[in-house]
């Protein structure tokens, strides 16, 4: 029995919104094939609406993300699309032309109201199915590795691969390529580098952001940390710093720096994002020759500010360090003392005659001399107090 969806290809070719291409009998059927086992995948209440000829509404944030109540379940369903229905037999998702997107964005609008004609929904839709390209690519190769790779890894396809085996073949020649090896050993080395990893699982930050309406620094610390701790001590040191430099930037500027200046700041920028902050705002690009003086000034202006906030953080930490260090300092001096006292008793009690160099140990400026008292035993004079 074909669904409603399904039947309402039946008609003839499909014409895409907007622009008025047809697509061809082959993809159709392919669709049509694919609706049922699509549409019956998923049985939740979330799904009601569509069911009845509703699609589900987005919120498409402007860093290209999905944003609301529904955006998990449009990574769900795109996580689905590229694990049954995605094209396989390609180096990855940006060697897919048209012709193997059309398909997956058509089965995505059966569930979710999409304009792809809209660059944001668009590049969302890209984004999404480029990082679930990779991460299934990425479960089918340790797939792979779990049986050894070789014939025995060929004769045990992945389970969403196993109606397709030429597709499962393919992939494990291709993980056999000095090509793949390279890439692999060179991603592997990236990830090791990583100082730490966020805490809020597949997430996005973006969506996070939206969902708790807080600043970034903030958003920083609830990413980056849960009821066990912070995800590393860098950073906690971070969220310290970009704390430190937003009190400061309270008590010493009627207009204080954004959160947003702040974590650019203290996280650094790499090319086209900011670290640690994911899909989320991306770093201000260096003014081109038409921005005017003034807009440049304050940008400086903003810097100058920022880094003298970081001056400043720096001098309290050093100055916090340097008081630790005179404390420790004293205590071992005042320990020294005790140490020397009690070596003295010991001697007195046991009658044995410290060594010559015992006194020169205390080093040069020391204070302690032997003497003797009037009933003929050796005494200790210590800054002036005399014990016996």
């Amino acid at each position: 029995m074909k669904t409603a969806a399904a039947a309402a290809f039946t008609g003839g070719d499909l014409a895409l919104a907007g622009g008025g291409l047809a697509l061809p009998r082959s993809i159709l059927d392919h669709l049509v094939s694919s609706i049922s086992r699509f549409t019956s995948w998923h049985q939740g209440k979330e799904f009601d609406n569509q069911e009845a000829g509703h699609p589900l509404n987005l919120i498409i944030s402007e860093e290209k993300r999905p944003v609301g109540e529904n955006n998990e379940l449009l990574s769900r369903e795109i996580g689905f699309l590229t694990r049954y229905h995605a094209p396989i037999r390609r180096d990855g998702w940006q060697s897919l032309d048209d012709n193997d997107k059309v398909p997956l964005y058509e089965l995505l609008k059966l569930k979710f109201n999409l304009d792809f004609a809209e660059p944001r929904v668009k590049g969302c839709v890209d984004l999404l199915f480029s990082s679930c390209y990779k991460s299934f690519r990425h479960r089918c190769h340790n797939h792979y590795l779990f049986h050894g790779g070789g014939e025995t890894a060929r004769a045990n396809p992945y389970r969403p691969l196993a109606e397709r085996v030429d597709d499962w073949i393919w992939l494990c020649d291709h993980f056999e390529t000095d090509k793949y090896k390279k890439r692999s050993s060179t991603g592997k080395l990236n990830r090791s580098r990583l100082p730490y990893v966020h805490r809020k699982g597949t997430k996005s930050f973006v969506a996070l952001h939206h969902e708790l309406g807080c600043g970034e620094i903030t958003l920083y610390k609830e990413c980056n940390s849960n009821q066990h701790g912070w995800a590393s001590a860098d950073a906690m040191e971070k969220h310290e710093q970009m704390v430190a430099m937003q009190q400061q930037a309270v008590e010493d500027s009627e207009t204080p720096l954004k959160e947003a200046k702040i974590c650019e700041f203290v996280l650094c920028k790499a090319y086209g994002y900011i670290r640690g902050r994911g899909h989320g705002p991306k770093p201000n690009r260096r003014p081109i020759s038409s921005t005017s003086s003034s807009a440049q000034q304050r940008r400086m202006e903003d810097e100058l500010a920022a880094t003298k906030l970081v001056i400043t953080a720096h001098q309290a930490t050093i100055e916090s360090q340097q008081a630790t260090i005179e404390a420790q300092q004293a205590r071992l001096s005042h320990q020294d003392k005790r140490i020397d006292w009690l070596s003295s008793v010991m001697c007195k009690i046991t009658g044995v005659t410290p060594p010559m160099d015992y006194f020169d140990a205390a080093g040069p400026g020391s204070k302690e001399t032997p003497t003797n008292s009037s009933d003929g035993q050796g005494s200790l004079v210590s800054d002036g107090i005399s014990w016996r």
